[in-house]
């Protein structure tokens, strides 16, 4: 017997938008890129909201410290899906990538070769690149000035009662 999840995920799977946007993906690698990079994007959100959610709900950290670290990670969370879109499309545009594929692939002399390639670079730069710039540089210099902005409103909102 089949279960009844794996039912519906084998539906949803075989359905005709999967099956379009499969296919859109083999065919347009543009598409396959941004596609990459919102479905990297969705995670990262997912899983800061859960951790929102699970450092409201921790007992083992103080109340009075739970709403600066439930911001922060909601700060980070925000910051995260902002920076990575932004860096991704930059790293995606096509001038850019046309330059870094022919230093690249340089010695590539076969076309169609060449522009597999460089499709594939494209792909995986902006996934790759976007995730590391955004998250490990970027992000950790942009949240926490944001978190600490709004712990001091919160605060000052605080003392005005």
């Amino acid at each position: 017997m089949i279960h009844p999840i794996q039912k519906s995920l084998n539906n949803f799977a075989n359905s005709n938008i999967v099956k379009k946007h499969i296919n859109k993906c083999i065919d347009n690698q543009d598409f396959l890129t941004k596609t990459l990079l919102v479905t990297s994007i969705s995670k990262d959100v997912f899983a800061y909201a859960l951790r929102v959610r699970n450092t409201l709900k921790n007992d083992e950290i103080p109340d009075d410290k739970k709403s600066f670290v439930a911001k922060m990670d909601a700060a980070t969370g925000i910051t995260t899906a902002v920076v990575q879109f932004g860096t991704g499309l930059l790293i995606a545009n096509q001038k850019i990538q046309k330059s870094v594929c022919k230093k690249l692939f340089s010695q590539v002399t076969d076309e169609k070769k060449f522009k597999q390639a460089s499709e594939g670079f494209r792909a995986v730069s902006t996934l790759i690149g976007a995730t590391l710039i955004a998250k490990r540089i970027l992000v950790p210099l942009i949240a926490s000035p944001i978190a600490g902005y709004f712990e001091k409103k919160k605060n000052q909102v605080g003392n005005l009662e």
